[in-house]
């Protein structure tokens, strides 16, 4: 489970022959000319945006960029390319911007802001004012709800702007992340929370496998341990199943959601029970949307769930969940 990681970097080149640079990071470093938010829609943590601007300019902004191209490559590596090739010669000036992190709240991000400039300082900016006015010395915090295993662009209002370099900005989060994302939470805890898995078919395996793909790409917490369990299906009477011991800033009503949709296929047959207890309670199914409306069952909110699930995923995630399905 991700909690924060490094965005991409931001590299300006001055220079007259916008045409032939640009051509030189497309082919020759395999980049794509993108405008500023399909950059980010596509970047990963190993990316350099790269903003290519006329010359003469005192300092160069984003919107001074008269072509932007996003190259699947360090700025050390690029820079090393460029240094190497005939195109070096068409360059006036080479400006490194600031660097980025990328960082997962499930709370208040205002709080963990403030937080944070308590720890390291730094002033609220968006994005383009931020990489206009930050120095190659600096670093951008901005936040997310989103899991950051991939590109992220769907970006919360609060970004910070901290007159640190990256390595020691790294290094107090890697420190203090954990705390500061605790703290932000609606009531400054996580929740500890076992999810028994049964099965009448005995496909534990499978399930377990099912269970544990859509965790992980949801990056929805830790799993603190697993084993074989009983528990009482009506009074008197145990069954075997498997239990996940997971521990996670989600809320109870969430997670159950989420089994929820994993417990029918998108055409609606039913593949497993998948119970979840908090505090040696249950959290039965009609307890998580009170609002429901009358006649709706089960069946109906899972189906539902199960849409939202897939808006978290993506695509080739999906697919891959409904193959491990048909395999039931």
């Amino acid at each position: 489970m991700l909690l924060f990681r490094i965005g991409p970097r931001h590299l300006f080149l001055r220079t007259e022959n916008i045409e032939e640079v640009t051509n030189f990071l497309v082919t020759g470093l395999n980049g794509e000319v993108v405008d500023f938010w399909q950059g980010f829609e596509k970047a990963s943590e190993n990316c350099t945006i790269c903003y290519i601007t006329d010359i003469n300019l005192e300092k160069t902004y984003v919107e001074d960029a008269k072509k932007i191209v996003l190259v699947n490559k360090a700025s050390s590596s690029i820079l090393c390319s460029i240094i190497g090739s005939k195109v070096c010669r068409l360059l006036q000036k080479v400006d490194m911007g600031p660097a980025s992190i990328v960082m997962r709240v499930a709370g208040d991000e205002k709080k963990i802001a403030d937080k944070i400039k308590e720890i390291l300082g730094g002033q609220e900016v968006d994005w383009i004012e931020g990489i206009g006015i930050g120095e190659k010395d600096d670093t951008i915090i901005a936040f997310t709800r989103k899991v950051l295993s991939g590109p992220v662009a769907d970006f919360l209002d609060t970004k910070l702007l901290i007159a640190r370099p990256i390595r020691e900005v790294q290094e107090r989060l890697r420190l203090e992340g954990l705390r500061l994302i605790t703290q932000s939470l609606d009531d400054s805890q996580w929740y500890e929370l076992r999810i028994n898995i049964y099965d009448s078919y005995g496909n534990y395996q499978k399930h377990y496998e099912r269970l544990m793909f859509v965790l992980s790409k949801l990056e929805i917490g830790m799993v603190l341990g697993e084993s074989w369990t009983k528990d009482f299906a009506v009074i008197l009477y145990s069954v075997l199943t498997y239990q996940v011991r997971l521990f996670t800033f989600y809320t109870p009503v969430e997670v159950k959601k989420i089994l929820m949709a994993l417990e029918y296929t998108v055409e609606g047959k039913r593949l497993v029970d998948f119970d979840l207890y908090y505090k040696n309670k249950k959290v039965y199914w009609y307890e998580v949307n009170k609002n429901r409306g009358k006649g709706k069952e089960k069946l109906d909110e899972a189906k539902l769930y199960r849409q939202d699930l897939y808006k978290k995923l993506n695509p080739s995630d999906i697919e891959t969940l409904e193959a491990m399905e048909k395999s039931i």
